[in-house]
């Protein structure tokens, strides 16, 4: 144990508390103690009596009779899960109900919608019902041992979220869960993306869509003039208009910076992104828009046909090769142009990247023209197996085999030169495909990388990195190592396009200021956890299995970091699972992935259902609780 000292409101007060290594008791007042860490935990104490915001993480925690939670992630209400199973009565939104009480039916469900989800939503939700005693919302307020707690209806990080404000011992004290953390920072980004109905705008295309109600939020804490807040992780808040005014500037500052190459542009058109752009922005924002990149051409040479999402390269004898296949419409019309003669025959298919309307017929088209798969070899694993990822707009039918390619490789097909090269713009399993035809002209199929009028890096959950050297800095490189010949084809525009070596440099430049933005916005060590919800994960995500066997599952672990760390992982299973060993260590090398085994026994009289299993992580100073999940799909023996 060791003696901390709390700092009140700029006096100095000694306060003797004890503390563990990663977590400080801070009493903020004769009555309020706060234990400041990964998830922190608000202790209102009168007449031998105990009030908890979030929860408690000590492991001895005295009981407490009534628990509040600003909202449902699970990595935060499992620090007040055992309080409530000692007998504290849980407070919830009313509007997130079901996020405590009918997981069972959101996981059973869960397991078919993973496929093709466009909604985007974070899977941080609880694997076991917590039945509230009592559900709030605006307005709401509770009264507890002569203490008041107003409700502020404050959604943004999730979108129910509440937060509590009372007035304690002369001050002024807001409860504002994960709105904000420490000075004008947020835990992570993509637990903001969602739609936006009024601008036309799926959650899918969504880029941390709820920062405006996540700003509006911020408003009403402030307006109701706190002395302190107390986030839901980290340290108190002493200053809340500073760094609520901070926190909202560098949210500007991001969103401008990301619309300014926004590839959503070309689709939606200037009225369309203006009108998410004023959500966060304001009426009068203005965005310094990247230059719409040259066209070359209104089609694609004729020895390319486009249709759908699907590009036919035509040679000269009449044989094809097909890139990507995402609809039986895209088979249709290949079947149509063998019946008319346009092409004698499929010799092969190449896909660019894994998402649903590139791949969801693949592997249908490969057995029906017994054609060989091409991709990158870094996408080779998640289209064989996509059920073993948590990715958005998969298809649940696996290619099987894809020929994996190796970084700059080389197949002559006809008079083509085919040069391989893995390509991670839009998600981080996506390739490319250069195309040089005998004649000279070149041709670089970029899947969805990139659109006329900048990135596509919409969906937060598609694992975009930001780190020198990968992402879209490494498609950027790629492009600009490009002799000034070369002709794009995105899949999803017929023209084909070019940009010139200087907006290449301005898409640098953006994502170097947005770098900048995203270090400040950040607690992490390094900004890419704030970016990628993936950064452990298990494999395989999902699997079935029935009751008596054992099943095996990795943990990856992505180290973002620019040094070294370990990274400690325990189990979380279902009553009656065992595991050889609950706990592994890992040591990770700076910007590298590590990984750790497990093996689960499943019992024997185990009922077919849905099983989540989920892992605490401990990792540079953060306690991360039931932090990953893997699914389990336990089915009757035989079937």
């Amino acid at each position: 144990m060791r003696l901390r000292f709390a700092l009140i409101l700029g006096a100095f007060f000694s306060v003797p508390v004890a503390a563990g290594e990663e977590d400080r008791l801070v009493r903020l007042s004769p009555h309020l103690t706060v234990s400041e860490g990964s998830v922190s935990g608000a202790f209102l104490e009168r007449d031998g009596k105990r009030l908890v915001v979030y929860g408690d993480p000590r492991p001895d925690a005295p009981a407490a009779e009534l628990v509040l939670f600003t909202h449902h992630r699970r990595d935060l209400v499992e620090v007040g899960r055992s309080l409530v199973e000692k007998g504290a009565r849980a407070v919830v939104p009313e509007s997130e109900k079901a996020l405590f009480t009918e997981v069972e039916e959101f996981w059973r469900e869960f397991t078919e919608k993973r496929f093709h989800d466009y909604a985007q939503q974070s899977t941080k939700i609880l694997t076991r019902p917590l039945v509230p005693a009592e559900t709030v919302k605006k307005g709401t307020e509770i009264g507890w041992n002569g203490f008041t707690f107003k409700v502020l209806s404050t959604p943004g990080y999730t979108r129910g979220a509440v937060s509590y404000v009372a007035r304690i011992d002369g001050l002024t004290v807001a409860f504002t869960g994960d709105l904000i953390y420490g000075d004008g920072k947020l835990f992570d980004l993509y637990s903001l993306q969602d739609a936006i109905p009024e601008a036309g705008i799926g959650g899918y295309h969504g880029y941390a869509a709820r920062a405006a109600q996540l700003l509006s939020s911020l408003r009403r804490i402030e307006a109701a003039r706190p002395d302190l807040l107390v986030p839901a992780r980290g340290p108190v808040i002493r200053d809340p208009g500073s760094s609520i005014a901070r926190l909202s500037e560098r949210l500007r500052r991001l969103y401008a910076n990301y619309l300014s190459i926004d590839a959503l542009r070309w689709y939606f058109h200037d009225s369309h992104i203006m009108k998410k752009a004023r959500r966060i922005l304001g009426f009068s924002a203005r965005i310094d828009w990247l230059k719409r990149a040259e066209f070359l051409n209104e089609k694609p040479p004729p020895w390319i046909v486009p249709f759908g999402t699907s590009r036919l390269i035509v040679a000269r004898d009449r044989s094809a090769f097909l890139i990507d296949c995402g609809s039986k419409g895209n088979i249709d019309t290949v079947k149509r142009f063998l019946k008319e003669g346009r092409i004698k025959s499929v010799d092969a298919l190449y896909l660019t990247h894994y998402h649903d309307d590139h791949t969801d017929a693949a592997d249908t088209f490969r057995r029906l023209f017994h054609c060989p798969v091409y991709a990158s070899e870094t996408i080779k694993d998640i289209l064989e197996n996509p059920g073993a990822y948590r990715m958005p707009a998969e298809t649940a039918n696996p290619v099987r085999p894809v020929r994996g390619m190796a970084e700059g490789s080389v197949l002559r097909w006809k008079e083509f030169t085919l040069r391989f090269s893995f390509f991670p713009g839009q998600t981080l399993y996506h390739g490319g495909l250069l195309v040089t035809r005998d004649t000279g002209e070149r041709i670089f199929f970029i899947g969805d990388s990139f659109s006329p009028t900048g990135i596509d890096d919409y969906c937060l959950l598609n694992r975009n990195f930001l780190h020198p050297g990968e992402g879209y800095f490494y498609c950027l490189r790629v492009l600009k190592k490009m002799t000034s010949d070369y002709m794009l084809i995105n899949e999803h525009i017929i023209p084909t396009f070019r940009f010139s070596r200087s907006q290449i440099e301005r898409m640098e430049n953006v994502l170097k200021k947005r770098v900048e933005i995203l270090r400040d916005l950040f607690p992490w060590d390094d900004l890419n956890y704030g970016l990628d919800e993936r950064w452990v994960r298990f494999y395989p995500y999902g699997q079935k299995a029935e009751p008596g066997k054992t099943i095996k599952l990795k943990l990856v672990v992505r180290n973002h970091s620019t040094v070294g760390h370990t990274l400690e992982a325990r189990l979380n299973l279902p009553q009656g699972w065992k595991a050889a060993r609950g706990r592994i260590s890992l040591s990770v090398e700076a910007g590298k992935e590590g990984q750790g085994a497990f093996e689960v026994t499943i019992p024997p009289d185990c009922a077919p259902s849905v099983s989540v299993i989920t892992a605490d992580i401990t990792y540079a100073g953060w306690r991360l609780r039931a932090w990953t999940e893997a699914l389990v799909n336990v089915a009757s023996r035989g079937k």
